[in-house]
């Protein structure tokens, strides 16, 4: 990898949309474009070899930490109100007999469904890994952000490996991950999650919800 790349994937770590990332780091869009298809290749190649069991990284601090070697389930879905239009994320953290440990939504702004379904797995994960969760099962009713996430798909929207990545970033944390496909009507409470933040006040804005 080159210093143009690392600076790059330095970037989209900071959270820089792709486009943003690749002037920053002086890499051409074409490049910087067969670069993330390259990553997303061999990342989805060794999800399905290793089935996302990855090593244990060094132990962090958490709110929960007798929590730690719980396996948490987490309802992930997103909506987009135009497809592109308002879009929000929502998460449900439970543990794997059913309680419920918390709920998150997030205002996304103008994005796609796709993308909202990837940013619901992101915002998810991340709250399950703050209360000390090392093993998680994401349930999803988006088989398109499954199957990419587990290898079966390539991706290869430019939009989509930029939000791929993302969550990659946060699986690395993890010493397990599986994801599961489920039918909408076992997905509600995320639903109605992803609704509320699509229609929530974007941050900076005065009057009412948006």
């Amino acid at each position: 990898m080159g210093r143009k790349e690392e600076r790059f994937v330095r970037a989209l770590i900071d959270g820089a949309p792709w486009t943003d990332a690749a002037r920053a780091a002086g890499l051409p869009e074409a490049r910087a474009r067969s670069f993330l298809e390259s990553v997303a290749r061999f990342a989805g190649a060794v999800g399905s070899v290793y089935d996302f069991a990855t090593p244990a990284a060094p132990s962090q601090e958490a709110s929960v930490g007798a929590r730690a070697s719980t396996e948490f389930v987490i309802h992930t879905d997103g909506a987009s109100l135009g497809n592109p239009g308002a879009a929000g994320a929502g998460a449900v953290i439970a543990t794997s007999d059913g309680e419920v440990i918390d709920e998150v939504h997030e205002h996304l702004g103008v994005r796609t469904n796709n993308v909202a379904e990837y940013e619901a797995v992101r915002i998810g994960i991340a709250r399950a890994i703050a209360l000390g969760a090392r093993r998680i099962v994401v349930r999803t009713d988006s088989e398109l952000v499954a199957n990419q996430l587990t290898g079966r798909y390539r991706v290869r929207d430019p939009k989509l490996i930029d939000a791929y990545l993302r969550v990659e970033q946060l699986l690395a944390q993890l010493d397990h991950v599986r994801f599961e496909t489920i039918p909408r009507e076992e997905n509600k409470r995320a639903d109605a999650l992803a609704k509320m933040g699509a229609r929530a006040r974007p941050a900076g804005s005065v009057g009412g919800d948006a």
